[in-house]
């Protein structure tokens, strides 16, 4: 009983830990990396496009194709996008969805969180999972060059994915006490055994 308090107690301890540092890294991925991307992409050639009429617009396709490619090379990534704040008001410009429910330019994205808010003038990263009509993400944003506070980037990581990451350490702290627990009662039987010899001889 004591092995298995203390293994449980350090244990329940380091796997708290480990979430918090887990966690920590995502964000820190997903804010560098669109902090990365940011600089590579120049909001300038990004004013003319307006509305879906622009979707057959060079510059739209390019930068369509762009973050298409960088979601393909990144499998944890849902969603990569660039949006222009309009008096206040996130809009749309790029969204590398391929599916049907792709938003397109001039599509105004509701209830803003104050994250993203904050990204178009620095970087920053949700602090938690946060929903929207897309599904449960964890975000991280970043301004664009020369885009004048009206110009982010966004990368969505699915809730899925972080589930997923968090199930791996849940899995590893389990697999880790048991093996604690098993020790515990193996060592109690050696001690038990111990104790009933030396009884029997008493």
């Amino acid at each position: 009983m004591a092995v298995f308090l203390v293994s449980g107690s350090v244990g329940s301890y380091f796997y708290t830990q480990a979430t918090k540092s887990l966690m920590k890294s995502l964000r820190s991925r997903l804010q560098n990396s669109a902090t990365l991307l940011a600089h590579s992409i120049d909001a300038a050639g990004l004013e003319q496009i307006r509305g879906p009429e622009d979707v057959a617009q060079p510059v739209y396709q390019e930068s369509l194709d762009l973050l298409r490619r960088l979601r393909r090379s990144n499998p944890d990534v849902a969603f990569l996008y660039i949006m222009r704040l309009d008096k206040d008001v996130p809009i749309f410009v790029v969204d590398s969805d391929e599916t049907d429910a792709q938003a397109l330019p001039g599509q105004v994205y509701e209830d803003m969180p104050p994250t993203m808010k904050l990204g178009f003038f620095e970087p920053s990263v949700n602090d938690q999972l946060y929903q929207d009509e897309w599904g449960t993400f964890l975000s991280g944003y970043a301004p664009l060059r020369n885009g004048a506070g009206r110009y982010l980037i966004g990368i969505d990581m699915d809730a899925q994915e972080v589930a997923a990451k968090l199930h791996e350490l849940k899995l590893t702290a389990l697999i880790s006490l048991l093996a604690s627990i098993l020790l515990a009662l193996f060592f109690a039987h050696l001690l038990s055994q111990g104790l009933a010899d030396r009884i029997v001889d008493l």
